[in-house]
């Protein structure tokens, strides 16, 4: 399904080498050398080999040995070492020479190099230079101690740097909490209680500015038969819009909140001056945004008793209202902690959190519920919360390239949006990209022109073994093909594309993990290495399916050079598919590694700021992993819109 008459396949190899790190601490090198050395090598060659470590490392490369053809400028026979097109050397001669690198070692900037060795047309016989050899070494980048790049954007972290290996983590001094943006030092300064008789409160920092990004609570509560009086002072000072109608409080504010009234929002440069609360309990809410500047404010508050003529005009909190809102609406996904105050009575606050990783709250913000005087729960964001899934972030990497035809096994937690379908008793692929949604190839839903049956399909995820995987299978509620879509004679993959809607939701973990859907203005850069993972068959004479998950990495093909090798094709085959701006190639040209049949549907993954993202659907090809053909992918990004309004309206 999805194939020609021929055979099709998966991903590949490239003339890479891969250096990975384990999860020991030790370094791992590698070698780089030459074609045929020690041997002379030969006239008219161009090798490229790319040199990967994990992120937050560096290459160490070292030239052990060099015997290469002087010439001035090295413009005949020369290795090039380059990072991200930047050359960083260029030689050619022999030890001695000028155009050696001595003993020092060249140290890339990022985790990656790469070496390009080119020769001129020579008279072999002639040519006795044997050429380099190479070998370099993973380093732990120190990312602390770089020095502030000077762009405004201010070091790594603003108050402490802790290197790890691969990578660092920020933390703060005694008072301070960590942002979300995990490198910004803020001032703690929420869920204070005050239950004294009398008190001063003061805005951070005060009478100096007050720092941004500042979200503070404080609360006043005494006895039922006291009541509180705030007296500000006159050096009073918060970010304000001058308006018509007075200062608005748009990005920086003091809320005071007092049961059975509407919260009064403070801000300007006037002082409040006295404020009688005729309440025993107040909330104070201090907020200041990333811009304007705020000097601050401070007050004194004092507690008194009621007077038994004002008791009638005075709606007291008794000892009956101080029950309590009753238990807090659950998070599915999540869960709740209790800031302060005794659970669910009054002025309680508490603060909702995800099941993390795999689940966030929208825009990683911190949602607090207050029990008021109302006796109901209420937000500082006036939203419900929702834990959304975290996309395209296994809980373990693959570091080594693979190739799935021969190529070895996906370990567990690596690829956990990958989707193994069962229709009527043959293979396809999928991958997850909701927690009810599969995305999988139009060809695998449709049989001779026509829908398939959703009681012929079942849905496996999670394990990495089929035997385990077949255990627990889950089940569509409908399937929804791309309606341009029309393949009846099996040489029409545009618009490959569909998606499956499932009956119960999934609850997401380490097995399972939704794959990212294209962002907007996202790219194909040629050469870019992506994932392509199958449970397809592993050898094709005689076809063998595996019990595994496969993988490997193949990178991007310049759509000309896939127009290209299809139109060769067709010259000495028939009923060769047509290839569309909706279909890119992904493939080596000396073939050897590629996807194959049972992996259609499967994903093609590429990374972006750590993040895997659904490049491609493995759609067809022409024979598995054969020399100068490639396997064609639907090109996911220019189905986002109708991706969206199906799943909207479905």
């Amino acid at each position: 399904m999805g194939w020609t008459n021929s055979v099709i396949w998966f991903l590949c190899l490239s003339v890479s080498e891969c250096l990975q790190l384990p999860d020991s601490k030790s370094v791992i090198h590698g070698e780089v050398q030459s074609p045929q050395y020690p041997r002379p090598y030969l006239p008219n060659l161009l090798r490229k080999w790319d040199v990967w470590v994990p992120e937050g490392y560096q290459i160490q490369l070292s030239l052990k040995h060099l015997d290469i053809k002087a010439s001035s400028g090295c413009h005949q026979d020369s290795l090039t070492v380059l990072y991200d097109q930047n050359v960083l050397g260029k030689f050619c001669g022999q030890e001695n020479s000028t155009d050696h690198p001595g003993k020092e070692p060249i140290l890339s900037q990022g985790n990656k190099l790469t070496l390009i060795f080119q020769t001129s047309d020579f008279n072999p016989e002639l040519q006795q230079h044997i050429g380099f050899s190479a070998t370099s070494k993973a380093i732990d980048m120190d990312e602390c101690s770089q020095p502030d790049p000077g762009d405004g954007s201010g070091p790594l972290c603003s108050q402490i740097c802790v290197n790890t290996p691969g990578s660092y983590r920020c933390s703060c001094h005694h008072g301070y909490k960590l942002h979300l943006d995990q490198r910004t030092c803020l001032i703690s300064c929420g869920g204070h209680i005050f239950d004294n008789n009398e008190g001063h409160l003061a805005s951070p920092r005060y009478p100096h500015p007050s720092p941004p990004l500042l979200s503070c609570l404080y609360i006043i509560t005494v006895a039922p038969s006291l009541t509180v009086t705030l007296n500000f002072t006159d050096n009073f000072h918060i970010d304000s819009i001058d308006t018509e109608q007075g200062p608005s409080c748009v990005r920086h504010w003091l809320q005071v909140t007092i049961p059975d009234r509407e919260p009064m929002k403070l801000c300007g440069g006037k002082s409040p001056g006295l404020i009688a609360t005729n309440s025993n309990t107040v909330r104070l809410d201090y907020h200041t945004d990333v811009e304007g500047l705020s000097r601050g404010w401070s007050l004194d508050y004092k507690m008194f008793f009621c007077l038994v003529d004002k008791i009638k005009s005075m709606k007291l909190v008794t000892e009956e209202t101080i029950t309590d809102c009753g238990e807090p609406e659950p998070l599915l996904n999540g869960g709740l902690i209790f800031l302060s105050g005794f659970q669910n009575q009054l002025w309680s606050v508490i603060q909702y959190h995800c099941n993390e990783p795999f689940y966030t709250l929208p825009g990683g913000v911190n949602v607090t519920f207050t029990c008021e005087a109302d006796r109901k729960w209420r937000s500082n964001q006036n939203v419900t919360p929702t834990c959304i899934p975290v996309c395209g972030k296994p809980t373990k990497l693959i570091s080594t390239y693979q190739r799935i035809i021969g190529g070895s096994d996906a370990p567990d937690y690596t690829i956990p949006w990958q989707v193994l379908l069962n229709i009527d008793g043959g293979r396809g692929g999928g991958m997850v990209i909701g927690d009810r949604w599969i995305m999988t190839a139009a060809t695998d839903l449709t049989h001779d022109g026509k829908p398939v049956s959703n009681e012929t399909v079942r849905i496996y995820m999670g394990p990495t073994d089929v035997k385990t995987l077949m255990g627990s299978p889950v089940y569509a509620a409908s399937f929804h093909i791309h309606p341009e879509f029309n393949n009846t004679n099996g040489l029409d993959f545009n618009h490959d594309i569909a998606l499956i809607k499932l009956q119960d939701p999934i609850t997401f973990n380490s097995s399972i993990i939704p794959i990212c859907l294209p962002a907007e203005g996202a790219t194909y850069v040629t050469g870019e290495m992506g994932l392509v993972s199958g449970f397809g068959i592993m050898k094709i004479y005689p076809p063998r399916l595996t019990n595994k998950l496969k993988y490997m990495h193949l990178p991007v093909v310049d759509q000309e050079t896939c127009s290209n090798s299809v139109s060769k094709l067709k010259k000495t085959r028939d009923n060769v598919p047509r290839l569309t701006n909706n279909m890119f190639c992904a493939g080596v040209p000396e073939g050897g590694q590629d996807s194959c049949l049972g992996d259609n549907g499967g994903p093609y993954a590429l990374r972006d700021d750590g993040r895997f993202w659904a490049a491609g659907i493995v759609s067809w090809g022409v024979d598995c992993g054969k020399q100068g053909t490639y396997g064609v992918y639907t090109r996911v990004t220019n189905y986002m819109h109708w991706i969206n309004k199906t799943m909207q309206e479905n």
